[in-house]
Order: C-alpha cells, then structure tokens, then sequence
C-alpha cells in the first residue's frame, strides 16, 4: 500500500476503484465491501467494451449489464463507465477521490495517482477468468456418438431433432454403419434402435441413452428384459410411454425411463409438400376417391398372417402401401408401392383417408391427423422371441394398445369399410382411440427440444447400465417377477368361473372344483358371501343346494362347512380359497356382492391375503367408482370392472364408458380387465363396432355367462372369457406339465393352420393328438446353438419364415438336428 502521510484510509471520505465486473462473484463482492469500509463513499468505474477489446479481453455481460449488477450493490454509492486506463487520475480528480483502491495483482501500477492507493489482496481461488474457465469447460458441446442408422433413413425427421441437439449444445456424430466404431472422443452413446453388437470396451463408461421413437421397444424389452437393463435413460414419447415400461420395469432406477416428446412431431405437423392431386398422380392413386394407406411395421419374412393382411390390402381400391425397407419372402406383386424414402409414409399420412398398419408409431401419427385407422392384428410375430399377440401388448397389467379398428388378417377389408363409413358407433370408437393415444402421447412443435433437453441430462451421470448381451440370448424366463407377473395378465384370456364344470356341476365353487380349475388355469373367479361369522364361497341365493334351512346371513361357517354341495361335494370358506390358491400360484378373482357387506367381505379378504403375503394375487370385482377407490385403499394391486347391471341397459353407454375412465384416471394399472355380460356382445366386433370403445382403453374385454357354444367364437373376437365349461368343451381338466401354448404353435405350425392359434386350442390339441402322437412340448437346442449363426449360415431357413430365435429354435428341434444343418461358426 502506497499512502501520503497526510491522508489514512479511516480518513477517507471518497474511495474510487475500478474493474471489469464480468460473471459478478464473491471476490468482487469482497473487495467492494472491504473497499467501502476504508471511506464514506464508494465511486466504482466500469470498464466499457471497447476498453475490454482494447485489452484483449472479451466480456460475457456487455456494460450496461455489468454497470447495473455493479449499482445496484448496497456498498456502492455511485457507478460510471471507465473508457481508457491513462485517464485513471481524471476519474480521481472528477469524482473527489481521496482514495484508490485496486487489486494487489495490480501493485505498483498506480503509484502516480494524485491520491493514496491501496492494493487489497484478492479473495483466493476466485477469479472472472477462473470461472470463465469452468463455464466453458462445463458447457462445451457434449458430443453423442449415435449408435445406429435411424437419422440416415429419416433425415427430414431427424433435421428437427438434429437442430434442437445443436441448441441444447450436443454435438451429435453419425456414423454410416450399424455398428459403433472405435476410438471416437465422444460424452455418450444415443440409439433410435437396439444395438446388434457390443460396443467397443473403450465406451464402456458413457451413458447409453435411447430414443423410443415411437410404439415399438416395450415389445423387445418384453421378449428380452436384459435390453432394458442395457440402456442407462430410455426418453418416450410421452407420459403414458413411461407409465407402460415402469409397469413392467417398477425397480428401474428414478429418471431412467423420462417423458418427452414424439420424435416425428414437427414432420408430422409440417404442412404437406404437395396437394392431394399432386399426390395422387406421384402414386397412382384416384384424388377423388377415398386413399387406403397401408404400412406396416413388420419385415417378417414368410408368414401366414402377414400373406392373408396383403391379400386383404391388394382387394382395396386406390390402396397405397409403403413396406418395411428390409421386408423379404413376400408376394407383394399385386400391391400398389411406395417406395419406403424419407418422409414417404409422413406425407402420404396428410393425404390417406383411412390407415392400416400394426403395432406401428404409423397409428400415433394417424391419431395426430384425426385420421380413421385399422390396426392388423397379426397372431404371431416370429421374430419377436415366441411372443404370439393376441392384441400387441404395451402398458400396465393387461393393458393392450388398440389404435385403430382392430382386424384379423383376413378381416381388414371389412375393417377399413367399417372405418370410412359413417356409422356412429364407429367415429365414437375411433375417437376415444385417438384421445387415449393423443393424451400419453407429446406430440408437438416442442417435442425435439424436450428431447434433446433430455438428452443433456442423461449425458450428466457416466453409465450404469448392464452388460450388452445378444437380444433374444436369454429371453423372457431371465425377466424380473414384475415383468413375468405383468405378462401373466397380459396374456391371460381364459378365467374359470367358479371352478369351471365339476362331473355333473357347473359352477359349484367346491374344494373340488377349485382344484380342477387350478389345474387347468392361471385365473379362478368366484363368489363370496357373508354369513353369521365369517365369509364363505358361495353365490348369493344357493342356500338349497348346501342343504342350509336358513340363509347365509344366519349360518355360521363350522354349518356351512359341515353340509355337502349337492349332498357331494365339499363347501369351502374364503380362507380356505385363498389358500389353495395362493399354494398354487392361482390368482383368485372374487366377486363380493354390494352394499354394507362389499366391504365386509373385502376387509376379510385382504387380511386372509395379507396373512399369506399374497394381496398380489386377490383381484376384487367392482362394479362403481366407490368400490374401485375404496379397493386401492385396502392395497389391492389389481381389479376386475364389471359393467352390469349397476350402468343402465346399455353396457357401451355414456354412464358405463364414464365408470370406466374415472378408474382409469385414479389408476390404469390397476384396472386387470373390463367385464362384460354375454347380452351385450351377441354380435361381437366387426358386427358391432360399440365392443371399440372398450377395446380403446387398453384392457382385456371378458365375457361371463356365455354359452359354451360361443366360446370358441368369442375367443376369435378378441375377447377373454369367463368359462364355466372350459372342462367340458375344451376336454381338459388338469394343465400339461411343460405346455408353453406359443412354443407349442412354433414346434408345431399345422396346429396354428387348423385355426387353434390361442391358449384354448393349442391345449386341447395337444390332449386330444399331440401327446398321443408324441409331439414336442419344448426345444431341444444344442449346446451353443446361436439362432443367428444359424439362420446365416443356412439362408434358404428365411424363405421358410425362419427369422427370429423360436422360428429358429423350432426348425432346428423339428428339422435341422436330424439334417445336421450347422449352427455355429
């Protein structure tokens, strides 16, 4: 410190200093603090740009920026511009000045001055260059090394998002193979599809993050759960997407699975590039009649299904189709054919009248256009590790995506009439569709940047995620409980009704028939009533058929217990159901009457259950908002929705329609299926199109007390069933150890050909032929049998429709074994 004998700094009456102020910190806080308590005013110069630039140095707050932040501290009483350093002492002398003060790096540099200086010392470790440093160091470009070629094939899609990337400071880098290349200097590891190979050990450590852009990856993550594991941030294209894999996935780490946007948005919402007759002459398509857009996601090879969907397809007039890039083994010669380019299906999207595709992003694209869709339901998809859809599966416990009219394959003519009508009861269906797809689903101008910020977070922690492993290696047996417990009830088509037919007793909900049932199905519905003490299983009214001379209300369970069903079968109490079923993994689905006695009964029920650790396995019945609420309370995971008789006449009514989405709102996953009463479904979809509505709330629609003549047709209308005949029409009683149905239909393809493509038919041809005959019920790979070595090294399997691990599986185990054929390198 130089400083006049004359003059200390308690004497002070007027400090100046000076200084850039950039990124304003604690260092400069400190020193205009300390720099106050030397005076009684404080005069701060800041330096202007032009002076910065004069310096060489360049500021991130111009200096209206930075004079404001500097005035507006409490320890400054006066702010200017300073413009030049060799005016320094003018600054002095204009402002009055008694005392400088200025940094200590700065010591000796203003000995000149017409007042005392004073060089403080700086605040250590804090500096504008310092942070400067680390801003940049912080926010520089996290460069993304994308693992696929998703962005080649849809450029114009990928444009938008590539330039939300470059806003969000990513630096995407594209590579022209599948495959990831070594030694890239790159902050993480991005896929639109699931990676083929390991990627290089030297990125081992960047998270890997994945773009769901569309419908598409709980299907694999479902074949495969280790895939899940592999990713360390899966973004979705909105909250329903994450509510789907979290329900298979509950453990996932928090912000592994993230809401954000519908990648295809701003191309999907970008006018059309040409008009409709511009559109009709590229295509070959009559501008004045109605325009059928078929495209479908498969690019299955030789398959039954996707055969009848294309002869369907090739019936309709002024049909366009546009096919999977790597579709093969198809006669698709009798076609109308777009060529698969980017931003085909997206335009000709904006031109079609009616959408036919799959489980397909094509149906949410539709759904955005208020386009009119058909959604095929194919019965196998081969490629896709022996998971036989019934509907595809997507969110929750049963829950099953319908974006459109569903249709067989060779009912999808029918279906697209159906949807180009005017038939009310149709546009209701197809717009509930669209409102449930349109209400999960973020599809809008934003959507790339919500995904692009997603991105950037997920690029803030390094990888966690599990080892990569070959998709298909272990299959769905190495998923977690929740995953097979959820595809449990995604599956599951069949419930036996009070036990199903028991000898001459239908319906008797015995210890008997219970255990006839238990043997035969994964789901066994029944009945309760309260009585004097206790709950028994029993229907209301069938006090005779115990033998009882008093009502259920007046006996006591010890009573009950001690009569006979019929004078022959064994009575059962609620515990004693629970028991056996729990005992033999069995879910119980129990109906619990109404009134006072509902939640009696349901009281009893859940700590029977709650006793054996099995609340999982108890599905209460509810037929109003009240009952389902109250049932959540109590902790029951899942439930039953029976639409009769509390909801009018109509079961498809407003009144029936509105208890069903006040469930869905207080809890989708919890609704297991809709229950309806044969009545209402005499003439099921595509005859009656109401069945559509129901269809659109992604859950399993059943049937009780339907004739057992109508099984089988039901069964074909997508719909489950409460069987109280399953023994006698379908002639089993007790399950095949080792029956996988799926597995069975790939061993065995002539099964599916003889129409017994369900759980239903496979069982009872395996009961009545397969075992005599000595068919199969599993694979018999060979030790280190590689599905994919196989199919490449025998290529005439693809025009068999061999193309995934189970086709392969299953033609090795029927055919290649005796052949000999090679299946590894």
């Amino acid at each position: 410190m130089r400083m006049p004998a004359s003059l200390s700094p308690a004497r002070a009456k007027t400090v100046i200093t000076f200084g850039t102020f950039d990124l304003l910190h604690q260092g400069h806080l400190r020193i205009l603090e300390r720099a106050r308590a030397l005076g009684e005013r404080l005069v701060v110069g800041v330096s202007t740009d032009c002076l910065n630039e004069r310096k060489g140095k360049r500021s991130f707050f111009d200096q209206r920026h930075r004079l404001e932040c500097v005035a507006a501290l409490r320890w400054v009483d006066e702010a200017f511009y300073e413009d030049s350093l060799l005016l320094k002492d003018e600054y002095i002398r204009a402002y009055g000045a008694d005392l400088l003060v200025m940094g200590e790096d700065w010591s000796g540099q203003f000995d000149w001055v017409s007042c005392a200086v004073a060089y403080l010392p700086r605040t250590p470790g804090v500096s504008s260059s310092e942070v400067k440093f680390g801003l940049g160091d912080r926010f520089k470009p996290r460069k993304l090394l994308f693992g696929d070629t998703y962005l080649h094939k849809h450029h114009d899609c990928a444009l938008a998002l590539l330039n939300a990337m470059t806003d969000a400071r990513l630096a995407p880098i594209l590579t022209a193979s599948q495959h990831l290349p070594a030694q890239v200097d790159c902050d993480g590891l991005v896929y639109f599809n699931l990676p083929a190979q390991a990627p290089p050990a030297e990125y081992s450590t960047r998270p890997r993050i994945l773009i769901d852009h569309g419908a598409s990856h709980l299907k694999w993550f479902l074949a495969d759960p280790d895939r899940f594991a592999y990713f360390d941030a899966i973004v979705t294209a909105g909250p329903d997407h994450v509510r789907s894999l979290l329900a298979f996935f509950p453990d996932a780490p928090a912000g592994k699975v993230r809401a954000a946007g519908f990648a295809k948005s701003a191309q999907l919402l970008s006018p059309p590039r040409l008009t409709r007759r511009e559109a009709a002459h590229c295509w070959g398509l009559d501008p004045d009649a109605p325009i059928v857009l078929f495209a479908p996601t498969w690019h299955i090879s030789n398959n039954r299904d996707a055969a009848a969907a294309i002869g369907e397809i090739a019936g309709i007039a002024n049909h366009i189709a546009v096919l999977h890039p790597e579709t093969a083994h198809l006669d698709v010669s009798r076609l109308n054919l777009a060529k698969n380019e980017s931003g085909t299906v997206s335009e000709l999207l904006k031109h079609a009248d009616c959408v036919v595709s799959d489980l397909s992003s094509t149906l949410f694209e539709a759904a955005a256009l208020g386009k009119p869709a058909v959604q095929v339901l194919l019965n196998e998809y081969p490629d896709n590790n022996a998971l036989v859809y019934d509907f595809p599966y997507t969110a929750g416990t049963a829950e099953l995506f319908c974006g459109g009219l569903p249709a067989r394959p060779g009912a999808v003519a029918r279906a697209v009439e159906r949807a180009l009508s005017d038939d009310a009861a149709t546009a209701d269906a197809l717009g509930r569709m669209r409102e449930r797809i349109l209400r999960g689903t973020s599809i809008s101008e934003d959507a790339p940047a919500a995904i692009a910020e997603e991105i950037a977070r997920a690029c803030e922690s390094p990888s966690g995620g599990s080892p990569w492993c070959r998709p298909g290696a272990n299959g769905p047996a190495s998923a977690a409980p929740s995953v097979l417990d959820n595809l449990r009830y995604a599956r599951n088509r069949l419930i036996a009704e009070r036990g199903g037919r028991f000898g001459a007793h239908a319906g008797s909900a015995t210890l008997e028939a219970l255990q006839c049932a238990a043997d035969a199905m994964d789901f066994i519905s029944v009945s309760l009533v309260r009585c004097a003490d206790g709950v028994l299983v029993a229907g209301a009214g069938e006090e005779s058929r115990y033998g009882l001379e008093t009502g259920f209300a007046a006996t006591s369970c010890a009573q009950f217990e001690a009569s006979h069903y019929m004078r022959e079968l064994t009575p059962l109490r609620m515990e004693r159901a629970v028991e056996l079923c729990v005992g033999r993994d069995r879910v119980l689905i129990c109906d619990l009457g109404a009134g006072a006695d509902y939640e009696y009964i349901g009281r009893c029920l859940r700590d029977a259950a709650r006793e054996l650790g099995a609340l999982n396995r108890i599905v209460p019945r509810c037929a109003g908002v009240e009952q389902f609420d109250w049932a959540l309370q109590q902790g029951f995971t899942r439930t039953m929705l029976t639409l009769a008789p509390d909801h009018g006449d109509d079961p498809f009514g407003a009144q029936a329609l509105a208890f069903i989405d006040a469930c869905l709102r207080l809890d989708a996953q919890a609704v297991a299926g809709i229950v309806l009463p044969f009545g209402a479904v005499e003439r099921p979809w595509p005859d009656d199109p109401r069945l559509c509505s129901l269809f659109a709330t992604w859950k399993r629609v059943y049937v009780e007390h339907a004739p057992i003549g109508e099984y089988q047709r039901l069964l074909n209308a997508n719909l489950g069933l409460f069987a109280e005949g399953y023994s006698e029409r379908f002639g089993f009683a007790e399950r095949p150890p080792g029956l996988h149905w799926p597995t069975y239909l790939f061993l065995h393809p002539d099964v599916a050909d003889a129409g017994l493509a369900n759980p239903v038919g496979a069982t009872l041809h395996y009961l009545r032929y397969g075992r005599d005959e000595g068919r199969r019920l599993g694979y018999a790979p060979a030790p280190g049998f590689d599905y994919a070595c196989y199919i490449d090294m025998n290529p005439s399997l693809r025009d068999l429709g061999v193309s995934g691990p189970n086709t392969a599986l299953a033609h090795w185990t029927r055919t290649g074994s005796a052949l000999g054929w090679r299946y590894r390198r």
